[in-house]
């Protein structure tokens, strides 16, 4: 074979390379699908190194080790993780405006989660969305709201449409009384603003809510900070001369392209990512500054009090920032909100599971404690909010 057959022939090998590679990146056809990417572009470069002579050469050798080096990080990471996660209903949380995703559409969403390695059922569920794009709860379909905001806690991941914070809530209450769930997977109080300065939701949440409730804990500020591997759609605030600004998306143009490339790495998610989760002062005075937003603004746009279940976290996780539970819990109390802990400390040390094993979401039988607590506050020192069983 003449050299110059020979460099045809590794050309065209080289293209169809950088072809595959381009229908891996952009198709996804197989779910690991970028152990397949690097694993061409370490033939590309191999094959490149073999066509170059001298110092290129050298080069294009050193880059293929490393070509090869990723590869199997990234195989050897999917072998630890093989089996296992979530499996749910197609079109369940989709790009959306404002928010940054939602469900795409009305309807049941099955979902089942199982262990990785196992794949041990960790929990089966299914979630009914109503046509407001909300997670069903039965209440009085007309009349002031008691609104809940909030994240995967609020919304219910793991268990049933009956079993939910606002739902066993709105059970223990008067059937004429009101309760609405805002609250969606992986939301944060950037959301919780942002709905508010928005007014998303006013039309459904109606003219004379009673009481806003947004349950939380200082993990939120990995959220507010775009540190969460899932935020990048997600709306970002800044602090600018002393007031929190709504700053567009936390990631566009190069810098989303990056980070959703850096995301469909196994590798990447399981070795890297955690490092990014870590949180400083500021980002927790950056949550704590959009809370107080929050409450601000639901009182003077709606008239209410927003009431705050707060859930502490081990001391060490809040460390590097500075701040401790009972500093954030007082800077919401001055801020006007009603902070309840609702950590069910002395539950979980008397035995009661209230966080799925394998999962970390709150069980129905959190739910039930915290909607008590909520409950017994109201009637004891907010009367007007509930209804009582003889109106």
């Amino acid at each position: 074979m003449t050299r110059k057959t020979s460099l045809l022939l590794q050309l065209a090998i080289a293209a169809g390379l950088v072809g595959l590679i381009a229908w891996l990146e952009i198709k996804h056809p197989v779910t690991q699908f970028r152990v397949w990417t690097l694993l061409a572009a370490s033939l590309l470069l191999a094959n490149l190194a073999v066509a170059l002579q001298g110092r290129g050469r050298d080069v294009l050798i050193a880059l293929t080790a490393l070509g090869v080096g990723l590869t199997l990080a990234e195989g050897v990471a999917i072998a630890m993780q093989q089996g296992g996660g979530l499996d749910i209903t197609r079109g369940w949380s989709v790009r959306q405006p404002i928010m940054g995703w939602g469900p795409d559409k009305a309807g049941v969403y099955h979902a089942e989660m199982r262990a990785p390695k196992t794949n041990a059922l960790i929990y089966k569920a299914d979630y009914t969305i109503d046509s407001n794009l909300l997670r069903k709860t039965d209440s009085a379909a007309n009349g002031p709201a008691i609104v809940f905001f909030g994240d995967s806690y609020t919304f219910g991941d793991g268990i049933q449409d009956n079993e939910t914070l606002p739902q066993v809530f709105a059970d223990s209450l008067n059937p004429k009384q009101r309760v609405l769930n805002l609250g969606f997977t992986g939301y944060g109080p950037q959301q919780f603003l942002r709905e508010m300065e928005t007014s998303r939701f006013d039309q459904l949440i109606g003219p004379d809510p009673k009481l806003f409730i947004f349950l939380t804990a200082p993990w939120h500020a990995e959220r507010t900070a775009c540190k969460a591997y899932w935020t990048a759609h997600a709306p970002v605030y800044r602090v600018e001369n002393g007031h929190v600004v709504f700053k567009g998306l936390c990631d566009e143009g190069a810098k989303l392209w990056l980070r959703e490339w850096l995301q469909n790495s196994v590798a990447y998610r399981t070795l890297t990512e955690p490092y990014r989760h870590m949180v400083s002062h500021d980002d927790v005075e950056l949550y704590v500054r959009i809370l107080e937003a929050a409450v601000a603004m639901a009182k003077q746009k709606y008239g209410v009090a927003t009431l705050i279940p707060y859930l502490r976290v081990p001391p060490a996780y809040l460390a590097a920032s500075g701040f401790t539970d009972e500093e954030i819990m007082a800077r919401l109390t001055a801020a006007g909100a009603i902070v309840l802990d609702a950590s069910l400390k002395a539950e979980a040390a008397a035995g009661a599971t209230i966080t799925i094993k394998g999962d970390g979401h709150p069980t129905p039988f959190a739910n039930v404690r915290r909607a008590e607590m909520i409950k017994t506050y109201l009637e004891k020192n907010m009367a007007g909010v509930l209804l009582s069983n003889l109106d």
